[in-house]
């Protein structure tokens, strides 16, 4: 029988790294443009995959050495507890479906808190000494290089694709597709680095490294960020094999840069770090996060807090350029006030003059747009944890309920129809989406993971303190950035890492656990029939996790077709979607409404009736299908009760959301056609009291009147709105036609 004669202990430790390794890489940077959520539903699927090979690896491992020890660390019983909490948040949310697969753009349910568990727990177990804490931070240096010059890319207009929701020159997104994640992301990239960039490094007098030694670190990060930038330029959406092998190249060269940065000569990684710290400074600030420069200085003021004077003062000539450097950026940057995160802070902060009596005016604070929807925001999550205090509605499953909570000035700070999926603030989300008892939990973990680090930073090494500080600073300027944002698998994934890195960074190192002796098993030895097992197993949650990815290809170029008016080809990638992954109500509403297009009202009903089903808290499914019935009454299409079943749906529209404008103008139509005049004046009241700028609203609300005799009222009701919305051109022109009968 031929020896294998390897340690595989050693093997698996090893794979479970550099797998472990790819994913901290490939996680943030990777974006796939045929989706219709370009970022974060590549990135969910591929962290899966990247779990579950981890923990497939891991379950191979206790196959063949018949043993594990499990590390225990202070951080454990806080993460299982809160795991725990979010999984009975979870199983009785309103819409449990939702909650436990995410919603269709954020993919944060309970299966994805389950993944960053995972990921904590490979840190702890896996992650045994410093020098593998430094490729982690390694790895990640060269992500947050590479968002950093894809930002300057997008900053300076040379991005070749047109990406939506965001003028990318003004506040750049990355790869991770908004500027607040992205500043985010580069904020613990920032602290991380600075570890690598501080620490005391010699030339080893005896053998100091040579040019040759210096080729594949320096060419490896070089490579990486040179592909990238290939790539982008020369590939198309649908270069498929070539995108994700582009990605591949890329990854393997950030993990050998990982593996081999320490080659580098002292001033050459010094060069290099400096640059990347520099790159994400100025990423910073072209996202213009005003929570994200709040988080900087925070930070900042935590990393020299714990590091302690000896590191700055010892590197005083690095710290000195760079933070001159910083100076100078910042300087040149806010030259131009559009491209000032200050400016952003100052642009929404203004006073309004009020007349408190005749004669005399009060001024008073007002905040306007995102910091005033914010507020507004915060006021509705507290009313939701009133009403849901033990375990919150669900994970994601805000945008179902926030309509019912929201205030009446919200959507005159933000806008019509906005349905917040999140409360943009870390202390409110969690409460709202777990509950209160989840809240605690999340407090007890996350001052475990300070506690621990600050019990421990008068007692380690120098070394050991320093690595604190970076891991430490990241983390905290992640939560107060994230007191004005909320987390998305990119950056939520990192966060969790770094609490196993504060884990690992303040126990002793050890080695790797004792085995029983591997080193004479042969491979016929292995038990292969179990091991296949698992690989079987393996690929199917494999195949599950890409179901809800190659639905979204299809309902993109679905969409696409739709926006370009070729209905026939929209149809059918629409119905292609539901057939590839049947549970996404968004897709079953772009399908009703390519029918709708089409003129084809049965197929609509159908589609848009299977929305409800599946997305039952989505008003606008129920809103179509209330005009397709008015339609049909009005038409005189041979139908059971149309008008009937127009009210109904319209009813369950305002029940659901009672901010619906138009819905209320429906009802009101619906009303005269009954005959119910002064009911429809009722509705139509209404709905200009939701959206004042609907034109056939005001234009109803004066025929009505007139018809009623109460032209004065409307004239109350108009004067009122105009002096509130000078703005608003058609309600002064209803006020003069008015004035003039």
């Amino acid at each position: 029988m031929t020896r294998a004669g390897k340690n595989f202990s050693f093997t698996f430790d090893s794979l479970i790294e550099a797998v472990f390794l790819a994913a901290v890489f490939f996680t943030p940077v990777i974006f796939d443009r045929r989706l219709g959520i370009v970022f974060s539903g590549t990135k969910v699927a591929w962290l899966r995959v990247f779990v579950i090979v981890l923990l497939s690896v891991w379950v191979i491992k206790l196959i063949i050495a018949k043993q594990h020890r499990f590390v225990r660390s202070p951080l454990d019983w806080p993460v299982l507890t809160f795991l725990f909490s979010t999984t009975i948040a979870a199983l009785t949310s309103i819409h449990v479906y939702t909650s436990f697969v995410g919603f269709y753009g954020r993919f944060e349910g309970l299966s994805t808190w389950y993944l960053f568990g995972l990921m904590f727990f490979v840190v702890t177990n896996y992650i045994r000494s410093g020098e593998q804490l430094k490729r982690i931070i390694a790895t990640v240096v060269s992500a947050a290089t590479l968002m950093a010059v894809y930002g300057l890319i997008q900053r300076h207009e040379l991005d070749p694709y047109l990406w939506g929701g965001v003028v990318t020159w003004q506040r750049v997104i990355g790869t991770i597709g908004q500027p607040n994640f992205l500043a985010a992301y580069v904020l613990m990239a920032f602290f991380l680095t600075l570890v690598l960039f501080l620490e005391e490094r010699k030339v080893p007098a005896a053998a100091p490294p040579g040019w040759a030694d210096q080729i594949l670190p320096l060419g490896s990060f070089i490579f990486g960020q040179v592909i990238f930038i290939v790539m982008i330029y020369n590939l198309e959406a649908h270069d498929i094999f070539l995108w994700y092998s582009g990605f591949a190249l890329v990854t393997g060269a950030a993990l050998l840069f990982a593996y081999n940065y320490e080659k580098l000569h002292p001033f050459l990684l010094d060069a290099l770090l400096g640059i990347t710290l520099l790159l994400n400074y100025i990423c910073l600030l072209y996202t213009q996060s005003r929570g994200g420069y709040i988080g900087f200085f925070a930070g900042i003021v935590l990393f020299a807090l714990v590091a302690g004077r000896r590191w700055v003062f010892k590197n005083w000539n690095k710290v000195m350029v760079l933070g001159l450097l910083i100076i100078a950026v910042s300087a040149v940057t806010m030259l131009r006030p559009e491209f000032s995160p200050f400016e952003r802070f100052t642009s929404e902060i203004t006073t309004k003059k009020e007349v408190v009596a005749p004669g005399e005016v009060e001024g008073r604070l007002e905040l306007k747009g995102a910091a005033g929807s914010r507020g507004e925001t915060w006021k509705s999550a507290i009313k939701i944890i009133a009403d849901y205090p033990l375990f919150g509605i669900g994970p994601e499953v805000l945008k179902m309920v926030f309509p019912r909570y929201e205030t009446e000035l919200f959507r005159f700070k933000e806008a019509f129809h906005v349905k917040q999926d999140r409360c943009h603030n870390e202390t409110f989300d969690v409460p709202v989406t777990k509950g209160l008892i989840s809240f605690f939990v999340y407090l007890w973990l996350i001052f475990t993971v300070f506690k621990t680090g600050f019990d421990k930073m008068m007692t380690v090494s120098a070394h050991q303190r320093l690595m604190l500080a970076g891991v430490l600073a990241a983390g905290f300027s992640y939560l107060i950035q994230n007191q004005f944002s909320f987390g998305v698998v990119a950056i939520t994934s990192l966060f969790w890492v770094l609490w196993g890195m504060v884990m690992v960074a303040v126990r002793e190192e050890t080695s790797a656990e004792p085995q029983k002796s591997l080193q004479n098993l042969s491979w016929a030895d292995i038990p292969w029939l179990p091991v296949s097992a698992v690989i079987v197993i393996a690929l199917f949650p494999t195949y599950v996790s890409f179901l809800s990815f190659q639905g979204d290809v299809f309902f993109k170029s679905g969409k696409t077709h739709l926006e370009m008016g070729k209905l026939p080809e929209a149809v059918e990638d629409l119905k292609q979607s539901l057939r590839v992954f049947p549970f996404e109500g968004t897709t079953a509403s772009h399908l009703g409404i390519a029918y709708l297009n089409q003129g084809n009202m049965e197929e609509a009903i159908k589609a848009l009736s299977y929305g409800t089903r599946i997305d039952a808290y989505n008003a606008d499914n129920f809103y179509m299908l209330t005009k397709i019935f008015l339609s049909f009454y009005d038409r005189r299409v041979d139908a059971k009760n149309p008008l009937e079943e127009a009210m109904r749906n319209a009813e369950i529209v305002v029940k659901m959301d009672p901010y619906y404008a138009e819905a209320y103008e429906t009802l009101g139509m619906i009303s005269e056609r009954r005959g119910d005049v002064a009911g429809a004046e009722q509705m139509y009241e209404k709905a200009f009291s939701v959206n004042p700028n609907l034109p056939v609203t005001i234009y109803k609300i004066e025929e009505l009147s007139r018809r009623l005799g109460q032209a004065g009222k409307a004239r109350e009701i108009f004067g009122a709105a105009a002096s509130k919305f000078p703005e608003n051109i058609e309600v002064f022109k209803a006020l003069e036609r008015l004035k003039a009968k």
